[in-house]
């Protein structure tokens, strides 16, 4: 889940890449700066410790990223390490493929069944759920046999429960 703050710092980092219609790129730019911070311990300890004075993280960040990223990722992340926000990056990164995924109609959903479900019907379910919601739909399936039968969908903050198991819970309930 992204906090506030990250929501913030994403939303201002994506309208300068609308504006610049730069979304792919600065999508692109940023994922390579989390991959490498999260993909080095020495990097992510360097980058997040508290006592590390932002001169030096920013020249740090000069010498791995100026050249290899985009000038609208790179100003971003010198203005979250001037803020001492790099903590966020990991969540503003997150909510900013969210924004893009949004403004091109994307939108991710996890489907959970007892079961694998086909190719077939899990584009079924993503024809059905994208035409409702008038999104084209990426489906993660995740197959969980607790839930004995049925699916249950997530979309964003939307959970679509169809199991099994909640609807005899819910009969139970009644009974």
């Amino acid at each position: 889940m992204s906090s506030a703050v990250g929501k913030r710092y994403a939303r201002a980092l994506f309208e300068v890449a609308s504006e610049r219609s730069k979304i792919d790129q600065v999508e692109a730019d940023l994922g390579a700066i989390v991959e490498a911070v999260e993909g080095n311990e020495d990097l992510k300890k360097i980058m997040l410790h508290p006592h590390i004075a932002a001169d030096a993280k920013a020249t740090l960040a000069d010498e791995l990223f100026k050249s290899h990223v985009g000038e609208e990722a790179f100003n971003f992340l010198n203005v979250l390490i001037e803020n001492g926000r790099e903590v966020d990056l990991v969540d503003i990164y997150r909510s900013f493929v969210q924004l893009a995924n949004e403004a091109r109609g994307f939108a991710d959903a996890i489907v959970t069944s007892a079961k694998p479900l086909s190719t077939e019907e899990q584009n079924e379910l993503a024809e059905k759920f994208g035409q409702t919601l008038n999104k084209k739909l990426r489906m993660t399936a995740v197959v969980d046999p607790a839930i004995l039968g049925g699916v249950i969908i997530k979309i964003g903050d939307r959970l679509y429960d169809g199991s099994l198991k909640t609807k005899l819970e819910t009969f139970a309930q009644k009974a």
